[in-house]
């Protein structure tokens, strides 16, 4: 198993009584400091251990590839609104670090066309719209899709906590006071997250 991590050493020199400076003595590790994690036989011996330990246990192990969980869901869906809301975001909050989420809305549309859409959803076509929103946001913004998707599907109305997302009144508002905009919608989705 490869450890490593990014341990800094300082060296002092210390002046003696005639003014030259003297080294403190070397630790006895016959290992540079870049490669006192790289095992734990080497942190041991170079008497590292506990920060190694430490510096190890806040970070992934970068040779095991991430879980990868894929969820097909509906938008409206009361199901699928509870899976996103009180299981998958609440565990991707935990554990970002070791696991790559992949939302596709639309999970159990039909195409089958409608007089609207091309689409046909199981809670018919304000679903589809919601659906369409949602494809849009991870499409738009892709890994911060699963929090503005999250702030959806825990509101009580879907849509509706969809519709701060973009309008030509936000634009505007963004260009001549991006920090008074940013803050206002900050109210706003704390209201409705």
């Amino acid at each position: 198993m490869k450890l490593s991590a990014p341990l800094a050493l300082l060296f002092l020199l210390c002046a003696d009584g005639s003014g030259s400076a003297v080294s403190h003595p070397k630790p006895p590790c016959r290992y540079p400091p870049s490669q006192w994690c790289r095992s734990l036989e080497i942190a041991i011996e170079c008497k590292v251990q506990k920060q190694c330990m430490e510096v190890n246990a806040t970070r992934p192990n970068q040779a095991v590839p991430p879980v990868s969980v894929t969820l097909y869901y509906e938008s409206l869906c009361p199901a699928c609104r509870v899976f996103i809301t009180q299981q998958l975001f609440p565990t991707w909050t935990m554990l970002q670090d070791i696991m790559a989420v992949t939302l596709v809305p639309y999970g159990n549309a039909k195409e089958l066309p409608s007089p609207n859409s091309p689409f046909t959803c199981q809670h018919g076509e304000p679903e589809c719209r919601g659906n369409l929103i949602e494809a849009c946001i991870i499409h738009l913004t892709r890994h911060s899709s699963l929090q503005i998707i999250y702030c959806m599907e825990s509101a009580a109305d879907v849509l509706n906590a969809a519709k701060p997302e973009y309008s030509e009144e936000n634009e505007d508002k963004a260009m001549s006071s991006l920090f008074n905009l940013v803050c206002q919608l900050y109210k706003v989705r704390t209201c409705l997250c």
